[in-house]
């Protein structure tokens, strides 16, 4: 059985025993007993039946007695009895009080008086961390007054924690100083006038000065003068508490930076994070900080075959940041490649590098040095926050250590984009450096630029159709030289004038004046009305089609490249009478011819390369037009994003062109595959043909790179669509009956050249 400590009774209670308010109807019970017990002591609180919610600590006094304190809520009238047990045989021992009767406020003195310095820091946790949040003290003046007093007995006198440096969204940067020893601050919390608030981030504990001290910044709410407070610091090894001292004029964060935080590359990265971390409003001010006051690169060029190398890649995505550059080491003395954080140590990434050759532009010599080219992703790094000069080092055997940081780096997403696109030689490319380095830092800039796409603007020349029976969609970008053409071929089509409606979207937004006078002078010449869809920046090809689509009214959309010009009238009629329910057809195609009459596509089919990645196939491309195979009607796998009509409903069903697919490539294909995964086929239609230019938009692009961006899509297409594509074209190969088809007209039909399905794709030209 428990043994109070001996002392004379008071007001009907032992000595030890002593209870007091915190606030309101929360409660201190303070229980001091004599050790040792069985096991850890504890009190449970009931009044009547219902058994009252508690929370708890046990501090153990210098003398080597236990102070068993309980906080508890105690709302009604009557009496309480707590029960103080360690699971003796004896029993437990109890005490009866009524709370009513209590109106002492708690006393910190009297509570901390004789505990050892664990037993105050784990009561001061529970009194900053626990107990404010479980009995809703963090706004009750009584406690706050209390909690304070306790603070200041813990740190007599605390040293102050300034201001200074003023941020963005009403925050400002405090920076004070700590003991060395101090490590792992978890968190930090505010005692002033207005409650006790936990703090948001995480503060940033520096490295120690010749005097032991570490540096601490934190950012807080800016607060009025006279509000100061305390702050209160909780780490692993202890608790720190600080005057948050008051200040009129608190510098900007400008004239800050370029003091104390121009060479202190980990305060400058956690600068960043947090205030990237605040709104977008922070993010751009962390830019423009690093951009306005930027760190000397960093470098190490050699003549000899010492070690040498150079950083100038390093971009940040939330997939984390992209790094890529040049080494040398022809004596094999590199040991470790040491990337730096905000905080704690430089972690090892050698590793991670993917390599490939690298050749150095010629010196003054003339010679030309190889070497070994880098990239490598890291994620996690800055919570993906814009660091623009992250520090590297290079380790080498002997102990040596070799900084390098590159030059500012691009922080807008297209840069970013094109960057990785150009982080790794298309011919060195592998795939499983696209799965791992690559792929996912475009991902995140795919994502980027969707959610940042502005709505685009419209513009309209003349009154088109009310009910149009079907809606042409032509994406623009950066080539306007067929346009003329292009709608003079619509204009004389009566069919097309009196049922289509032709929408024309503006990927190059630059470009706006310069194209909508282009179509305001087309429809004066030839009375075609249209629209002009102004994209708020450049969005690739899916996001202008889906633009396009999006602002729509007909039955069906033809979605047609810019490049592409009808050869002949009806075009479109014929097209989309192969979309009547009954066929099943989900998209028709047509035929599409070079400049000179050659094939440029006669359907779209799938076939693996020699890693087994699925590539995109034109059936007989470059053969004559008149090549009987490519003149019989038949279902195909797909039909080139070229020229593919379909109704508006399944393309918003199937959720559009998808934009993942970098810049323009396999998006088509995506689209079809979607469309035969709802049950429908693509038919393509010969007796239908159109002259395509082709690609002569798409090498406008600055940020395509014709390999990387390719060989990404098709990565990306194996990726999703593997099993389907294998089914889809086992079935294609499968022998069938040769069937006779009409022929096209004006061309005549050779039997010799009627091929079965499985022979069709087995006779395409390369």
């Amino acid at each position: 059985m428990l043994s109070l400590a001996p002392a004379p009774a008071t007001d009907g209670l032992s000595p030890q025993l002593h209870l007091s308010r915190l606030s309101g109807s929360v409660f201190l019970l303070s229980w001091t007993i004599d050790a040792p017990v069985l096991s850890r002591p504890r009190i449970a609180l009931a009044a009547g039946e219902k058994r009252l919610a508690s929370g708890s600590v046990v501090l153990p006094l210098g003398d080597g007695r236990l102070r068993v304190v309980v906080v508890f809520r105690h709302g009604g009238s009557g009496e309480v009895v707590a029960a103080l047990s360690d699971d003796h045989p004896g029993g437990d021992t109890t005490a009866r009080f009524d709370p009513d009767l209590v109106h002492g406020m708690a006393d910190a003195e009297d509570l901390v008086r004789d505990a050892t310095p664990d037993a105050r820091r784990m009561l001061a946790n529970a009194l900053v961390g626990h107990w404010p949040t479980l009995f809703g003290l963090s706004q009750a003046a009584g406690y706050l007054g209390f909690l304070r007093q306790f603070l200041l007995i813990l740190a007599r006198k605390p040293l102050a924690a300034s201001p200074v440096a003023r941020l963005t969204e009403g925050k400002v940067l405090l920076e004070t100083t700590v003991p060395g020893r101090l490590s792992g601050v978890r968190t930090a919390y505010r005692l002033d006038s207005g409650g006790l608030s936990r703090l948001p981030g995480r503060p940033r504990l520096g490295r120690a000065d010749r005097a032991g001290n570490r540096p601490l910044h934190l950012i807080i709410d800016e607060f009025p003068p006279q509000a100061g407070g305390l702050l209160i610091l909780q780490a692993e090894s202890g608790l720190i508490v600080r005057t948050v001292a008051a200040r009129q004029d608190i510098p900007s964060l400008g004239r800050w930076w370029a003091g104390k935080a121009s060479q202190r590359d980990g305060l400058r990265s956690w600068l960043v994070e947090q205030l990237s971390g605040l709104s977008e409003q922070g993010r751009l001010l962390a830019i423009e900080m690093q951009r306005r006051l930027p760190l000397a690169a960093q470098t190490v060029r050699r003549n000899d075959d010492l070690p040498s190398a150079e950083l100038d890649l390093a971009v940040t995505t939330p997939a984390g940041l992209l790094l890529g550059g040049w080494y040398r080491d022809a004596e094999g003395l590199l040991d470790e490649v040491l990337l730096h954080r905000s905080e704690g140590e430089p972690t090892p990434v050698l590793e991670r590098l993917d390599h490939f050759p690298a050749l150095l532009p010629a010196g003054t010599n003339g010679d030309v040095k190889r070497a070994i080219g880098f990239a490598a992703l890291i994620p996690g790094y800055a919570g993906g926050a814009p660091v623009l000069q992250p520090r590297v080092e290079l380790k080498l055997k002997s102990g040596t250590v070799l900084s390098l940081r590159p030059n500012a780096q691009p922080a807008d997403t297209l840069a970013i984009r094109a960057r990785a696109l150009a982080a790794i030689p298309p011919q060195h490319l592998t795939a499983q450096m696209l799965e791992r380095t690559i792929a996912p830092v475009l991902a995140d800039c795919q994502a980027a630029l969707r959610q940042s796409l502005p709505e685009p603007r419209i513009k309209s020349f003349g009154k088109g159709p009310a009910s149009p029976a079907v809606s042409v969609v032509i994406p623009l970008y950066r080539v306007y030289d067929f346009l003329r053409i292009q709608v003079c071929a619509f204009a004389a089509d009566r069919w097309f004038v009196e049922k289509a409606e032709l929408i024309y979207v503006l990927d190059s937004p630059e470009h706006e004046g310069e194209v909508a006078h282009l179509l305001g002078g087309l429809f004066l010449a030839y009375g075609l009305p249209m629209q002009l869809v102004v994209m708020g920046r450049n969005g690739g090809f899916s996001a202008a089609c889906n633009a396009g689509a999006a602002a729509s009214r007909g039955q069906a959309l033809a979605l047609v490249n810019s490049d592409v010009i009808p050869d002949s009238e009806g075009w479109l009629p014929a097209l989309l009478q192969r979309l009547e329910p009954h066929r099943r057809t989900g998209a028709v195609g047509p035929k599409l011819l070079y400049d000179d009459g050659s094939l440029q596509h006669a359907g779209l089919y799938f076939k693996r390369d020699s890693k087994g990645t699925w590539l995109n196939h034109h059936y007989f491309k470059g053969m004559p037009s008149g090549y009987a195979p490519a003149n019989v009607e038949r279902s195909v796998p797909g039909v080139t994003g070229a020229c593919i009509v379909m109704t508006r409903a399944l393309f918003m069903e199937v959720g559009g062109f998808d934009d993942a697919y970098v810049i323009g490539d396999y998006e088509d294909s995506d689209l079809c595959l979607k469309i035969a995964r709802a049950g429908l086929g693509i038919v393509y239609v010969p007796s239908v043909s159109l002259y395509h230019l082709e690609r002569q938009s798409i090498s406008k692009s600055l940020d395509y790179t014709r390999g990387v961006a390719s060989q990404h899509n098709s990565w990306l297409q194996t990726k999703r669509w593997d099993g389907e594509i294998g089914a889809l074209m086992a079935a294609i190969d499968k022998p069938a009956p040769q069937q006779q088809s009409a022929p096209a007209p004006s061309l005549s039909l050779d039997p010799e050249f009627l091929l079965s399905r499985a022979n069709l794709r087995r006779a395409t030209a390369a």
